[in-house]
């Protein structure tokens, strides 16, 4: 490629993580910013992509202007035709700019660009699975619609919970407790108030404490843990139904680890470690589609 800097960015629901490389390959710094999902807002994921890319730059060791720079972006909602459309109609300060879905992005860098698949659950979630070239999808409709077991989804369960608890429709148990301390609330007509305003990423914040009141032997939320390991199964085994050979699988995202127990133990024999991540991923895509 002619150009002597790209930055690969992997941009989910929460975070816009970006990472400079020379035309080596060599990693020469990095940069974080913000939500970077052009599907649910395009100009603050651009907002982010830019202010992560500015703060890799800022940190190089060497001079690095930003409108000389490929940028190879995975991000969030790129796999929706429209809202890749409509992000690459905001005017850019980048040389140049390809992006991909965070997802496919993710896959191609954890099996280092050979075939697999790859469950992912953060702030959404998705599977995705990568043979001959070609990707085949599952999941990732966002939080309106999908996003079963996600951070977003335990989030608002955990506040639907609470609700029916205050009703009594359901035990006030452990659950009920902290997310009432939390928001500092007494009645549900307060606690609709609070969350009046809540996207995928406020719901997202409240994923910890689900996971906290497991850990502390609450029933309501293991079982929400194991309607979402249950729903991770069935989207890791409908990827493996897409083919008739044995691939490896990465399961990432920031509720991987909190998941495995509740998931079904011949997939989770399968998981294998990421060779690399998204940015990686992104900045190998666009080289082997000489995109750069």
């Amino acid at each position: 490629m002619s150009q002597r800097f790209v930055i690969g960015i992997d941009g989910g629901g929460t975070h816009c993580r970006a990472m400079l490389q020379d035309t080596h390959g060599n990693i020469l710094s990095v940069g974080e910013a913000g939500p970077a999902n052009i599907m649910s807002d395009a100009k603050q994921a651009l907002a982010s992509l830019t202010k992560a890319c500015n703060k890799a730059i800022e940190a190089a060791p060497v001079n690095v202007k930003l409108d000389d720079v490929v940028v190879a972006a995975g991000l969030a909602g790129a796999n929706i035709p429209q809202a890749k459309s409509a992000f690459l109609s905001l005017p850019m300060p980048f040389k140049q700019i390809e992006i991909i879905s965070d997802l496919h992005a993710a896959c191609l860098g954890a099996h280092g660009g050979k075939d697999g698949a790859l469950l992912i659950c953060g702030t959404g979630s998705a599977g995705t699975l990568y043979q001959n070239g070609q990707f085949t999808d599952k999941g990732g409709y966002g939080f309106n619609v999908g996003d079963n077991a996600s951070a977003a989804w335990l989030g608002h369960a955990a506040i639907k919970h609470t609700l029916l608890a205050f009703d009594n429709i359901e035990t006030r148990g452990a659950l009920f407790s902290r997310i009432t301390s939390h928001f500092a609330v007494a009645d549900p007509h307060a606690l609709v108030e609070k969350i009046a305003h809540f996207n995928a990423q406020s719901y997202g914040t409240l994923a910890p404490l689900v996971v906290e009141c497991f850990s502390e032997g609450c029933q309501t939320a293991e079982a929400l843990l194991n309607a979402g390991g249950e729903y991770l199964s069935k989207l890791g085994k409908a990827l493996l139904c897409e083919t008739d050979t044995p691939l490896p699988v990465c399961f990432l995202g920031g509720l991987a680890k909190v998941y495995i127990p509740f998931m079904d133990k011949q997939l989770t024999r399968s998981f294998v470690d990421a060779q690399s991540d998204a940015r990686q991923g992104a900045i190998d895509y666009v080289k082997q589609q000489a995109l750069i």
